[in-house]
């Protein structure tokens, strides 16, 4: 085990450089006239600077550089984190078509493949074949779906303040517990990294949030969670090792993959790219509100099931094969009462908004 002074120093250093970062960001945001202007879809009332994402960013990629061990597999993290958020800033400032950054999330994929961020999902063995181009080129279209599909349920995740980044400082801190575990402790530096300078941001970003992270910050945190999950070798079980990482991110992966059936089962939206394009007040953040909780006590509610979740995901690694299949269990049965409550928050909104366009009827 690596000395606690180094993690500590390391989380030190992101969470410092964020905060010496930050104030000097949101002055030439708002100087530059970047700002999440208020509408219908939205909660803030007043603009507010986004692509803070872009301090996140810096914090994050000087410490890996000054505190982690010089490989290529971080070299690659770094850079595809990079043009992640490049790309994401590319969108804060002009907007790209949502086609666009799917292609470009698929095309960083390839470029992060040459640096060895794949999937070894053992599909000789599934497939009864042996090692070769073809197997290879199923882990990169799984690589591909895994990474274009974390980017897409953080960036939608983005929608109260201090929730994306809560959530992701919450996986992050569960990518550190388990490399302890494993005992790969530069995996665990990486991750205090992350955390270091996701804990900063929150000092920004919690109700009433001063900075959003945008598009920059969600595709960063999106390609960098999808990257350590890739990556760490959680379990000498590759199925194990599969799940871990999708367990621990499953909370957004659950909120992407519930609007998008719901939009399309409500007849909101006809099509897939459409339902992933479409922007609404839908999403689990959005439903809590609809019961009545503020910002702040929505985001603590989807934290307290986040961190359970991620228990269980660390606890996956030690157990049989039945003892692993009755987390997996709980933790659907979780995201099931989940489901329950949104479905509930959308009747109600429903609710409301038929009495108060009665009333308004009535009043005429």
């Amino acid at each position: 085990m690596k000395n606690i002074s180094t993690y500590l120093t390391t989380v030190f250093v992101s969470f410092s450089l964020l905060l010496v970062i930050m104030p000097v960001l949101i002055y030439f945001l708002k100087k530059f006239n970047i700002l999440d202007i208020p509408n219908k879809r939205k909660v803030h009332k007043a603009p507010i600077p986004r692509m803070g994402g872009v301090a996140i960013y810096i914090a994050f990629a000087v410490t890996v550089l000054i505190m982690a061990p010089h490989d290529v597999k971080w070299q690659g993290i770094v850079l595809g984190a990079g043009i992640a958020l490049l790309i994401g800033c590319v969108d804060d400032i002009w907007g790209v078509h949502a086609v666009v950054k799917l292609g470009s999330l698929f095309a960083l994929t390839l470029l992060i493949w040459r640096f060895g961020i794949i999937t070894n999902m053992p599909f000789d063995k599934i497939l009864g074949i042996p090692r070769g181009p073809f197997t290879t080129a199923c882990n990169l279209v799984v690589t591909m779906l895994w990474m274009t599909g974390i980017c897409s349920a953080i960036n939608a995740l983005d929608h109260i303040d201090g929730l994306a980044g809560t959530v992701a400082l919450i996986a992050a801190s569960a990518y550190f517990a388990v490399s302890i575990q494993s005992q790969q402790y530069e995996w665990a530096i990486i991750s205090l990294a992350l955390i270091g300078s996701l804990a900063g941001f929150l000092c920004f970003n919690f109700h009433p949030a001063k900075v959003f992270m945008g598009d920059s910050g969600s595709f960063f945190l999106g390609f960098s969670l999808a990257a350590i999950g890739i990556m760490g070798g959680w379990s000498p079980n590759p199925i194990k090792a599969a799940i871990i990482p999708v367990a621990i991110l499953s909370l957004p992966i659950f909120d992407l993959i519930f609007v998008i059936f719901i939009r399309k089962f409500n007849g909101t939206t006809n099509s897939l790219i459409e339902s992933i394009k479409y922007c609404g007040k839908d999403h689990i953040g959005h439903r809590l509100n609809n019961l009545g909780f503020s910002q702040r006590v929505a985001v603590l509610i989807v934290s307290l099931v986040s961190i359970t979740v991620s228990i269980s995901a660390l606890t996956i690694r030690h157990t049989l094969f039945w003892e692993s299949l009755l987390l997996l269990i709980q933790i659907l049965m979780i995201y099931l009462v989940l489901a329950v409550f949104m479905r509930i928050a959308m009747l109600n909104t429903i609710k409301v908004y038929y009495t108060n366009k009665k009333r308004s009827s009535s009043k005429k």
